[in-house]
């Protein structure tokens, strides 16, 4: 599969004569109106059945190739605004060489002349989930005197979350109440540095635990236990209505938000709204606050926890 560059001005969907194909047509047109007085009719007359039956080959060839063709699409799961996304793309049921393209936004052309299966590198433009994808395919094979092209809505096998582009954001540590319900168990997965007690040694526990002076004093391995640290965190609250031209913006701010969050070892929870309604959850990597966001709309997001510091994004 090799690209084929062509012009932005390049139009969707169609068919149209290509630049041989509308010579061939007015030297057909020329030679019924005004064929030469001179010339020998016979071979002027062979010489136009010649280019009447390249014409005719030439455009009804691309438009019946062009509707036996198939395509199947797959991509990853996850991608990001202004990312390209490795669409693998699967062609059948072509008689010859043909070209195909993305869709939404244009993509340029690949040519597939070779193996059927090939991939094709399309910009993820847009927030948002999206299960099927767009595709034009073109034949202008055998003679380049026809471009028929076809337009494919693909379903895609499953559904691509695209994510908001973050924006830097920084993060201010504050209390997070844990036990409120969100995870009554994070707190036993957080290393402190404050000593609770002492207790001998188990298997298993860290070399840098180890506590020398009472070590020393009892002649057996003691180790210490450490008060967990005061849990840090945030609750996001993303509203994207009456925001205008300014709601993707605040999408990607809330991403950058909450990209800062987890990077700072905080736990985050995200109030949002989705079609099925309003959202708040608990998030615990980068990959899924993405998929929230992509998914987030312009309506009532869910309520923020209580006790938890708390961010109002958008409205």
């Amino acid at each position: 599969m090799s690209v084929v560059r062509r012009s932005s001005h390049d139009r969707v969907g169609g068919t149209r004569l290509t630049a041989l194909g509308t010579l061939l047509l007015f030297g057909i047109v020329v030679g019924i109106a005004q064929p030469p007085p001179t010339a020998d009719r016979q071979i002027i007359a062979i010489v136009w059945v010649a280019m009447v039956s390249c014409f005719v080959v030439g455009v009804v060839w691309p438009l019946i190739g062009v509707r036996r063709i198939q395509v199947a699409a797959s991509s990853p799961r996850d991608a990001m605004v202004g990312t390209s996304v490795p669409v693998e793309v699967a062609v059948s049921g072509r008689g010859g060489a043909c070209e195909v393209r993305t869709l939404d936004p244009t993509g340029p052309w690949h040519r597939i002349s070779g193996p059927e299966t090939g991939t094709i590198d399309h910009l993820a433009d847009r927030r948002g989930v999206f299960r099927a994808l767009r595709v034009e395919v073109r034949v202008t094979a055998p003679l380049g005197v026809l471009a028929a092209h076809r337009v494919l809505q693909i379903e895609l096998p499953h559904a691509v979350s695209v994510a908001p582009k973050p924006l830097a954001v920084e993060w201010l540590p504050a209390p997070a109440p844990l036990h409120l319900g969100i995870d009554t168990v994070a707190l036993a997965a957080l290393g402190g540095d404050m000593v609770r007690a002492v207790r001998p040694y188990a298997p298993g526990d860290p070399s840098h635990l180890v506590h020398w002076p009472s070590t020393a004093r009892t002649g057996t391995l003691v180790v210490r236990e450490l008060e967990p640290p005061a849990p840090t965190g945030q609750a996001l609250v993303v509203d994207l209505r009456d925001l205008g031209p300014d709601k993707e913006r605040a999408a990607s701010y809330a991403y950058g938000a909450a990209r800062a969050v987890l990077a700072a070892g905080g736990e985050l929870v995200l109030c949002t709204a989705e079609v099925a309604g309003p959202v708040t959850e608990r998030v615990r990597t980068s990959l899924d606050a993405g998929r929230r966001l992509a998914r987030a709309v312009a309506a009532t997001p869910g309520e923020p926890p209580k006790g938890w510091p708390v961010v109002e994004i958008g409205r």
